[in-house]
């Protein structure tokens, strides 16, 4: 009875250990939000102020995001010829009319992206300029860190490169 008692309690204990990202074979959190550019003299109070693009630019975001990592159906990741992680993303229904209304009513404004991990999720510097109205739901993100690519490959269904 009291080998019973000790093994059931290595047991208890080693199951208190297991990373809970590890359970049950669950993906590793990620986040992926993009946020539309409002302009600073009509923001909310809490629009978020933020510096990107180049040459750096200050500018205001709304405070809660347009699009995130649950309307993205599949990720295609490549590195440009100077080294530049980069990837596209396709997105669901919702998410493409989301896109198409905010690109047909924000042109010469910006999307600014945050991608993290389920801990931190940092600021691209790179904004997405609005430059004409989106219908294909497919939107580009630049200067991604090899750790977040390999986040976005594993989370998302990898998409084909279109023929050329």
């Amino acid at each position: 009875m009291h080998l019973l008692k000790r093994i059931l309690a290595a047991v208890v204990i080693l199951a208190c250990c297991v990373s809970p990202a590890h359970a049950g074979g669950r993906k590793q959190a990620l986040t992926i939000r993009f946020y539309a550019e409002v302009d600073a003299a009509t923001a909310d109070p809490f629009a978020m102020p933020v510096h990107v693009g180049s040459p750096e630019r200050h500018i205001f975001h709304e405070s809660a995001a347009s699009l995130s990592e649950r309307q993205i159906v599949g990720a295609y990741v490549y590195q440009n010829k100077s080294g530049e992680w980069l990837a596209l993303f396709k997105l669901d229904p919702s998410g493409q009319m989301t896109l198409a209304n905010i690109s047909a009513t924000n042109r010469g404004k910006s999307l600014v992206a945050y991608v993290g991990d389920s801990k931190i999720a940092r600021l691209i510097p790179n904004d997405i300029l609005i430059d004409r109205p989106v219908s294909d739901g497919i939107l580009q993100l630049r200067g991604l860190h090899p750790k977040e690519i390999l986040l976005i490959q594993a989370r998302f269904p990898a998409l084909k490169p279109a023929a050329s």
